[in-house]
């Protein structure tokens, strides 16, 4: 267990955190399992021989954290457009190799706070999409959240929200993680989602 200050998680990427209810004045709450490790163990951890061990273990840990913020979360249902937690440790790793004496916890709660300009606030069906090989999971709002933002982008034609991926969905994403200095994969992953919940308004 370590003892964790809400002050120090506003370190984070310069975002801010959601605050803690914590018991003491000084905002001080109590951090278990992995999230008590620093970022610099995490990422030691996720190179070594365990490293397979240690992701599971990690997801786990990240989809624990997410159902308690979606128990307690105002209007939320689903707080990450993520439905597979792996692509969340991996995120957490590159953000903890440029923060590396943040907690795991800190990582966590910072991404989950960028997360939320797409929380869903009901149950949505989920699509699996491909493309070129590759693969990505999201809710149907999830996507149609991202076409509203492309269309605000100038990405995508006005009015073309739907929710549903075809060819041109596909080539606005691929547009936009283009213009944003991000791998070209014309999908809604992880990266793409979580710089386009940072740019929100």
């Amino acid at each position: 267990m370590r003892i964790f200050r809400t002050t120090a998680a506003a370190l984070l990427l310069g975002a801010g955190t959601v605050p803690a209810n914590a018991a003491t004045e000084s905002g001080d709450f109590a951090v278990y399992g992995w999230g008590a490790r620093d970022c610099n163990a995490i990422v030691t951890v996720l190179g070594g021989e365990q490293a397979a061990q240690a992701q599971g273990q990690m997801a786990e840990w990240i989809s624990g954290y997410i159902s308690a913020r979606n128990r307690v979360g105002d209007g939320i249902y689903d707080l990450t457009p993520i439905k597979s937690q792996y692509p969340l440790v991996a995120l957490a790793r590159n953000i903890c190799t440029n923060n590396p004496d943040q907690l795991f916890e800190a990582v966590v709660d910072a991404m989950m706070t960028s997360f939320e300009k797409l929380a869903l606030s009901a149950d949505s069906p989920i699509s699996q999409l491909s493309r070129n090989g590759r693969s990505a999971t999201v809710n149907e709002s999830t996507l149609l959240k991202v076409q509203q933002f492309l269309i605000g982008e100038g990405m995508l034609e006005g009015g073309s929200a739907d929710g549903k991926y075809g060819p041109k969905t596909a080539s606005a994403i691929e547009a936009w993680q283009e213009q944003a200095g991000l791998t070209t994969t014309g999908l809604p992953d992880v990266a793409t989602l979580f710089v386009i919940a940072q740019q929100i308004e």
